[in-house]
């Protein structure tokens, strides 16, 4: 197993590593179907590879004196933006050699800590407090609508193959409002969301100084 930097030659192996990476965790959801390039910022983009294969990523995008990501800490930061394993390589070791060789790039650098979010899986939380990490922030990623929004409609049939829709009052409706993401900051605030799951959202810190 080698760690090396990404290159683009292996694009199609990153997105099958993520995803399957994400896939029996609280991420499911998050499917992306192209690496971030980063926009020209400074990064450290590194992966695992094992026979051609593509079995782990790590992407940290750094601050700089133009653009700051991290809120975590003060000064400069990196923000750990995905850290993953395929699952048939997991408990392996290569989560921490990808970090440990992301860190070592950071030497020499302004960079004075390391920032990431994650949400409430047990072996994702485990990994980062062994690394040294200390949670500073909960928020929670809620899936629904929020309270009095979410109205009934009544679908009347089909014409020119599209659906005719009226709403409560027995008006035409051209649009539905489904469920989105609501990232809410305080667990009381939960109460004013008609949910379907949510789950705690936490901003992990460690410093480098």
């Amino acid at each position: 197993m080698e760690i090396k930097k990404y290159s683009p030659e292996y694009h199609e192996g990153w997105l099958r590593c993520r995803v399957l990476a994400y896939l029996h965790t609280s991420m499911y959801e998050d499917v992306v179907t192209s690496k971030p390039t980063f926009n020209g910022r400074p990064a450290i983009e590194l992966i695992a590879v094992e026979n051609g294969e593509v079995i782990g990523i790590l992407d940290m995008v750094l601050d700089n004196a133009e653009q700051k990501t991290s809120l975590l800490g003060d000064g400069l930061g990196a923000f750990l933006q995905v850290i993953a394993v395929h699952p048939d390589h997991q408990s392996k070791g290569i989560g921490k050699r990808l970090y440990e060789e992301a860190v070592k790039q950071l030497q020499g650098t302004e960079i004075e800590f390391i920032e990431l979010y994650t949400r409430d899986d047990e072996q994702a939380n485990n990994f980062y407090k062994k690394l040294g990490f200390e949670m500073l922030l909960e928020t929670y990623d809620v899936f629904g609508i929020e309270k009095g929004v979410r109205g009934d409609v009544f679908v009347k049939g089909i014409e020119d193959k599209t659906l005719l829709v009226d709403d409560e009052a027995g008006e035409k409706c051209d649009y539905l409002l489904v469920d989105g993401v609501y990232q809410v900051f305080t667990k009381e605030a939960l109460e004013k969301i008609d949910y379907d799951r949510y789950y705690p959202a936490r901003g992990y810190y460690k410093s480098l100084v």
